[in-house]
């Protein structure tokens, strides 16, 4: 097991260098001042002298690879840099929304995780109408965009029957739409994932067998169709939690959710690469963290598999 960690991260190594190269030249090789444009922005005129030595203070008047090897020397320490807008450390601030975007994110998951299964074994045991049903709604579900689908349950819950608030403080009664609007597509979408499973397992012998002898379906499902899928499906819920760290910018700035979507979205518009650039590469490793911990599950659910890598 430890030897393939190892092997996997190694890998995982040129990924994650041309990541960091891909951020830091698309915030860095993009048009325009930062530091003109904070400055405009608070109604300060600056001098030339003003812009160069501001310039020269973060680093943006060396050549790019000086500037990139410069940056990732820091970087694998964590130390992305000040915000050019607040002056505050970069590692604080995401510090300071990360955990907000991470609770949305995980119930999210749960959420996912529930409205999949859900999905998935009421399409097995539902009539051919009812299933054919389920089914459309799952790509009705998928293809519905998430902003699009957070506007309409804000029309529903917000200004219809007034059940929540568009504007909140970040309580856990905030956390219900935004949840839910992340959780719908990404449910679905596991949902049919679910059903290919169940279905592909109901064809095997085993399943024939245990009808044969008149085990109850409920039993069947549980008892000799789960242990053999809930490897793979764990590891679909797994890599599901990336795309939706990922997704989540969208979905919290529509609800004002206060996490990294509205810090991201606040340094765009300011212009505030340090904090672009800290984001791109944790978003990436935080698909790179998810990845890993699906390769895990994968070995420890499958015995052939884990057999094989403690022979290693």
């Amino acid at each position: 097991m430890i030897k393939y960690l190892l092997i996997r991260m190694a890998s995982a190594l040129p990924t994650l260098l041309g990541m960091t190269i891909v951020a830091f030249a698309i915030v860095s090789l993009a048009p325009g001042d930062p530091i003109e444009q904070e400055l405009r922005a608070m109604g300060i005129v600056p001098t030339v002298e003003d812009l160069n030595a501001l310039r020269a203070k973060y680093g943006l008047d060396k050549p790019f690879i000086y500037r990139y090897l410069d940056w990732m020397s820091r970087a694998v320490q964590f130390d992305f840099g000040t915000s050019i807008a607040t002056g505050r450390t970069v590692i604080n601030e995401i510090s300071l929304h990360f955990p907000a975007t991470f609770t949305l994110a995980i119930s999210a998951l749960f959420g996912t995780i529930l409205i999949s299964l859900t999905l998935g074994i009421a399409a097995v045991a539902s009539n051919q109408n009812t299933a054919s049903f389920l089914r459309a709604l799952t790509v009705v579900l998928v293809s519905i965009p998430s902003f699009w689908l957070a506007l309409i349950l804000i029309y529903i819950f917000v200004f219809y029957f007034g059940w929540a608030r568009l504007v909140g403080d970040g309580s856990l009664r905030d956390l219900v739409l935004p949840v839910i609007t992340l959780s719908l597509g990404s449910g679905a979408a596991l949902g049919r994932v679910v059903y290919e499973r169940i279905r592909a397992e109901m064809c095997e012998d085993y399943v024939r067998l245990a009808i044969a002898k008149g085990v109850s379906p409920a039993k069947i499902l549980l008892r000799h169709i789960t242990p053999r899928i809930i490897g793979p499906l764990a590891t679909a819920w797994t890599n599901a939690l990336g795309g939706l760290l990922g997704g989540a910018v969208i979905v919290e700035s529509i609800f004002g959710w206060p996490g990294l979507g509205q810090l991201i979205l606040q340094a765009i518009s300011q212009r505030d690469f340090p904090i672009i650039q800290a984001y791109l590469v944790f978003m990436g490793l935080g698909f790179f963290i998810t990845s890993l911990i699906a390769d895990i599950i994968v070995i420890i659910t499958d015995p052939q598999l884990r057999r094989k890598n403690s022979h290693e």
